[in-house]
């Protein structure tokens, strides 16, 4: 079977809820909002770009567990092939509670990793590479991961890889192996060492020959055109919660990349797209088609 996209990353069921304004410990409270949904920055991404008509794979273990079947459900739902994961009876998937703050969206999260089993470098199949058409990674899975950026390098094929924390020297390897890296600004000053988007960006991008893009939530994103910086600024609206807004963007970038945008169209598209996500509750409520998008970016010009 042919893919577009081969997705490896976390695989992780959230549970998201609306803090209440205030609560007393050992009460009951009643919220507006409990919603369970896959999360994690490879599944929403996946989901994401599934949306957009990409076929779409995810790689990843599977239990007999009731998170098993909510994360297999989710990422089908939105239309993403799971023939590809792996079964481990004992296999738990990551499990991640969501607070969101309803007054200005922000949310933070606590989550466990207890009986998750990671993808490795001995679980890879060499012919899922050579049945698709670009590779997408986050930075946790990072052994599987790391091998699948080596073997789609060695092949020429291009890769999305999405960083946010982890071990400097493993992110760094990362980085000198992927095609296109983005990245939060927090990420960025951590490898760089600076402090300032544009400074960080320079750095970075002389360690790679690859592109490298710096997000910052509502303050946009940035890049390097050869030695022009491309500022994306982030499009004004009424947020309902940031969850998987930073997803959103990579799997709009990813899909601006296959269509063949040049570097501040996906940038551009892929702010959009962020934007629309965060006006729901839950990373995976509402993803927009690629022609709502540019009406949307168009309606604020």
């Amino acid at each position: 079977m042919k893919f577009d996209v081969l997705v490896s990353g976390m695989n992780v069921v959230d549970l998201l809820l609306t803090m209440p304004a205030s609560y007393k410990a050992g009460h009951k409270h009643q919220v507006d909002e409990i919603l369970i949904q896959g999360g994690a920055p490879a599944g929403n991404a996946a989901c994401g770009m599934a949306s957009l008509g990409l076929n779409t794979a995810f790689l990843g273990f599977l239990g007999n567990n009731p998170q098993s079947n909510i994360a297999k459900g989710e990422l089908e739902r939105c239309g993403v092939v799971t023939d590809l994961m792996l079964r481990d009876g004992t296999a738990v998937p990551a499990t991640a509670l969501v607070q969101v703050d309803p007054d200005n969206g922000d949310r933070t999260v606590f989550y466990t990793t207890n009986g998750y089993r990671a993808l490795s470098p001995m679980d890879i199949d060499d012919g899922w590479l050579a049945s698709t058409k670009l590779v997408f990674v986050d930075g946790y899975d990072i052994e599987g991961n790391l091998a699948l950026l080596e073997k789609a390098k060695e092949l020429g094929l291009p890769s999305v890889v999405d960083m946010e924390a982890g071990d400097r020297g493993q992110l760094m390897h990362m980085l000198k192996l992927g095609g296109h890296v983005i990245l939060p600004l927090e990420a960025a000053q951590f490898l760089a060492e600076e402090q300032l988007p544009e400074t960080c960006l320079r750095k970075l991008s002389a360690l790679t020959d690859g592109q490298v893009v710096i997000t910052d939530g509502a303050n946009g994103s940035w890049a390097l055109d050869g030695e022009e910086l491309v500022q994306q600024c982030c499009f004004p609206v009424e947020v309902v919660d940031t969850t998987g807004c930073g997803d959103a963007y990579h799997a709009s970038y990813a899909y601006g990349l296959l269509k063949g945008f040049d570097l501040a169209k996906r940038m551009q598209f892929a702010s959009g797209f962020a934007a629309i996500v965060a006006t729901h509750f839950g990373g995976r409520t509402r993803f927009p088609s690629e022609e709502q998008v540019w009406q949307f970016i168009q309606n604020y010009s």
